[in-house]
């Protein structure tokens, strides 16, 4: 049986990580996938380099018509693209909710929404979200919190049309080299890397003692391929409401750590590996880091949302992937740091700093 696929965000980092696993299954599942795409030159290097497996429609987000459409016409609906785009996020309700036809969306959110806000002093982090056990609380998270809005367009769907299948997957900090088609690198740390360049020393928000979840891109996609293969064969697993899925590492907990476990980091240790690989490098002249405030950082990078990715505490735990037979195979806590080397070469390859 041929499904048809509409994703967003395909030439993106998690996109193109997720169109790489639908083109390359081994379940011997049949995708006809249509990517939105806003540039020719995009559309034309997705083709190609998909062997025209994918049919490319210009567009973004702002095209909700399009976007309704193509909504309308799917099997299956992948957003990867601007988590935080709710007009998108209220066309595809708006054709889902009247449906008549069984239809499967997959939407990618972040686990900011978990982020406790950015404060010069903050106690010890010792609040761990996990997607199964914390369900309510996820459920149930103030709109001011970041990715919130759309989260909860999602989540009223199934509500209101039962034929709808839907699901939340929330990626922690993403590393590693994707599979995709264009752009191969993550946003966190490469930013990271091209404002310590542009700042000419590593820096942290505020003291950067905030705790992170982490997980390789290459895991994340098989997570977004298991859950897509275990709707389409009618398997039981988690959905709708409680279909909330974390892109983090997870293990047995001791309660109330404030320590980073072996699958967390914390932005210091992150910002400190950067300016020792940095100065190894020549690339500036101290490996030591400075606190900057977040107006500073704001200033730095030309983005209000900056000191958020590295200024907030946002702990989780993948135990709903676990329960389904999520096996992450990339855990190192050493090949985690060792792949900032990766992010940097690409900083200094492709990015003016």
């Amino acid at each position: 049986m041929t499904y048809t696929v509409f994703i967003t965000g395909a030439t993106g980092y998690i996109g193109g990580e997720v169109l790489y696993q639908l083109l390359n299954n081994a379940d011997g599942l049949n995708f006809e996938v249509t990517a939105l795409v806003r540039t020719e030159s995009k559309a034309a290097n997705l083709i190609a380099k998909t062997g025209s497996r994918v049919k490319a429609v210009l567009g973004d987000l702002d095209d909700t018509e399009l976007i309704k459409k193509y909504t309308e016409a799917s099997d299956i609906i992948i957003n990867t693209a601007n988590v935080d785009h709710v007009p998108s996020a209220e066309a595809l309700s708006e054709v889902l909710v009247a449906s008549l036809k069984p239809k499967i969306l997959i939407h990618t959110s972040g686990t900011s929404v978990l982020g406790d806000g950015i404060k010069a002093k903050k106690p010890p982090a010792t609040k761990i979200y996990s997607d199964s056990n914390n369900i309510g609380e996820l459920n149930s998270l103030p709109l001011a919190q970041p990715h919130r809005p759309v989260d909860a367009i999602v989540l009223d769907i199934h509500d209101k049309n039962p034929k709808i299948e839907t699901i939340v997957i929330a990626p922690s900090t993403i590393y590693g080299i994707s599979n995709g088609y264009d752009n191969l690198y993550s946003i966190q740390i490469p930013f990271l890397i091209s404002a310590s360049l542009k700042n000419k020393q590593a820096f942290t928000v505020y003291d950067g003692n905030y705790i992170w979840s982490r997980v390789h891109i290459k895991d994340l996609g098989d997570l977004y391929y298991l859950v897509l293969h275990k709707l389409i064969k009618k398997e039981s697993l988690p959905v709708n409401r409680e279909g909330y899925y974390f892109g983090s590492l997870t293990i047995q907990d001791a309660p109330n750590s404030a320590a980073p476990t072996e699958i967390e980091h914390t932005w210091k240790e992150i910002s400190q590996t950067i300016g020792k690989k940095l100065y190894e490098r020549k690339l500036v002249n101290s490996a030591e880091i400075v606190e900057l405030q977040p107006q500073a950082i704001i200033e730095l990078t030309g983005d209000d949302f900056a000191p958020a990715y590295w200024g907030t505490n946002s702990r989780s735990r993948g135990d709903n992937g676990k329960l389904i037979g999520w096996k992450p195979k990339y855990t190192s806590k050493q090949e985690f740091l060792d792949s900032i080397d990766d992010d940097i070469d690409h900083i200094i390859k492709n990015l003016k700093f």
